[in-house]
């Protein structure tokens, strides 16, 4: 593999840049509580695993070249982050105050915390940026004709990505369940409900004109 400490620099820095995946972490670990985020984040890296067996097998050339699976996968996961962004701007109220002193448990805390990892799991996989990382970044790191097959080659790669990724969204995670501290302002709070939803709308709608 060519210029691995290029690869790492690039990675984190995609890793690091606000987005999709990010956005849902956030508001996952806001609305519930730190494991939401965390399930959140395993979602995302059974997406990368996908993605990684799709880029093994060949199909991810096939797919991006396909207008019509591309289409799908684009329009799919733009119309998920719209929804998922609407349904943060209804929600109001992103955490109670009997939440933030832990006078209270949720009812429908289990069920919510296993949706999120589904929220990660699709928007990942619904995200055809991740597709185009697999097909366009990656190869540019593999070295043809060396002692390391480019399967294996590919799937170290992937293993730094997931490996960065997951360091670096465990961080927010716990970065954002310190905010949680700071939010006794239900004006507040509904206004960061609207403001994470607006994002994510903003999200879809540019994955779908791109």
């Amino acid at each position: 593999m060519d210029n691995l400490w290029a690869y790492i620099t690039v990675v984190a820095v995609l890793a690091m840049m606000p987005g999709a995946d990010s956005m849902i972490i956030m508001k996952n670990t806001l609305t519930f509580n730190s494991n939401a985020g965390r399930m959140t984040i395993a979602g995302i890296v059974l997406g990368h695993l996908f993605w990684t067996i799709i880029a093994v097998l060949g199909l991810a050339v096939v797919i991006a070249n396909s207008i019509v699976l591309f289409s799908i996968i684009k329009y799919a996961g733009a119309a998920y982050l719209i929804y998922i962004g609407i349904k943060s701007i209804t929600a109001g109220q992103l955490v109670s105050m009997d939440d933030l002193k832990g006078k209270t448990k949720r009812k429908n805390a289990n069920p919510s915390i296993k949706n999120t990892f589904m929220q990660g799991f699709l928007s990942n996989i619904l995200n055809p940026k991740v597709l185009l990382l697999y097909i366009t970044i990656m190869p540019q790191f593999m070295t043809v004709g060396s002692g390391v097959g480019e399967n294996q080659q590919l799937i170290i790669l992937a293993g730094i990505l997931i490996g960065i990724s997951t360091v670096w969204f465990l961080l927010v995670v716990e970065l954002v369940n310190i905010m949680k501290r700071w939010l006794k302002s239900m004006t507040f709070q509904k206004w960061l409900a609207k403001g994470a939803g607006a994002v994510l709308i903003l999200f879809g709608i540019r994955t779908a004109l791109e």
